[in-house]
Parts: C-alpha cells; structure tokens; sequence
C-alpha cells in the first residue's frame, strides 16, 4: 500500500475483524496508548464463541458506534475508530481511532480515519463537538489530532484533551 491510501469506515463488524481486533489488542506496541480493559483479548474471544456473525454490529455498538478502518484499494481493515458518546456533553462525542497494523504507521491512515469520522459525526449526526483524549508520549496521534483542526482543552504530564466543535471543522474544510 502506498502512503496516504484513501480509506472508508465499515460499519459492519465480521468475524474475521474480531479475529483482526484480537490480533492487534495482543500487540503491546498497538495497545501501549489505549486505555482498555486488562482482559480484553478473552472478552473478544467469548464474543466471537458467544455472539451469531449477525448480532457482532450490534454488540460493538452498544455503548457507541463501531467502525473498522478499511482500504479502498482492496477492502482490507487496518484499524478501527470509535464514537462515544458522551453523557456529561450533549452533542459530545469521544474518538478513539487505532491504525492496528503497525507496519502502516506514519503513512497518514490515522489522519484519514479521523477525519473520516469527523465528517460522520459532524454531518451525519449533526454533533456539536469531538473530543480526543491521548496519551503525552503518543506523538503520532498527538500530530494527528492536531492537522484534522483539534485544539488542546487540557494537558498534564499523563494526558491531554483535545476538542473541535462543529463550527471550528467547517472552518476548516473552508479553508
């Protein structure tokens, strides 16, 4: 794949990304700036054993939306970007955004997911902001976050907070 391949957001969750979800939540490389539950590789494997193919959207949608970050070229997934809702701020939402092949990074696939749910959550469900929390050290995301317009709400040594409102972004494709 070539650097800055066009991507989309699949909404429908297989087996096979369950098993690629697996994959990446084992990699300590993919996992080291995310803030998941210890035991997430079991509870994706009692999923995949426990839920019908059918019902898999479903399930990851339940505290959320659940997309798989897939390639034009050739339909492959090579991450995934999730919208949370946040219940403290209406019209709030909380990205967080994995490129799991690491081979990948540093090639623009996160920029591209980020903007991609941008557009989403700003045209589609008319959201009034989204918010990003990463972690200090994770200066890919940190880059990332700040080219597709976020501005930083809140820093310490552990975290920052990044925002941008609906208005701000379409400030932004105007440009």
């Amino acid at each position: 794949m070539t650097k800055a391949a066009s991507i989309f957001l699949r909404a429908e969750i297989t087996p096979q990304d369950v098993e690629l979800l697996i994959q990446w939540m084992r990699d300590p490389q993919v996992t080291r700036y995310l803030h998941e539950e210890t035991d997430i590789v079991q509870s994706l494997r009692r999923l995949l054993v426990s839920v019908s193919a059918p019902m898999l959207t479903f399930q990851f949608n339940r505290w959320g939306r659940f997309f798989m970050v897939c390639c034009q070229d050739d339909n492959s997934a090579i991450g995934f970007v999730k919208l949370k809702p946040l219940s403290f701020l209406p019209g709030a939402y909380e990205i967080v955004y994995v490129i799991g092949e690491a081979s990948l990074w540093g090639n623009g696939y996160g920029k591209a997911a980020i903007r991609s749910a941008l557009s989403t959550a700003f045209f589609d469900w008319r959201a009034k902001q989204v918010i990003a929390r990463v972690y200090s050290g994770n200066v890919r995301s940190l880059r990332s976050v700040r080219s597709c317009g976020f501005s930083c709400e809140y820093q310490d040594e552990r975290l920052s907070r990044y925002c941008i409102t609906m208005t701000e972004y379409l400030k932004l494709l105007q440009a």
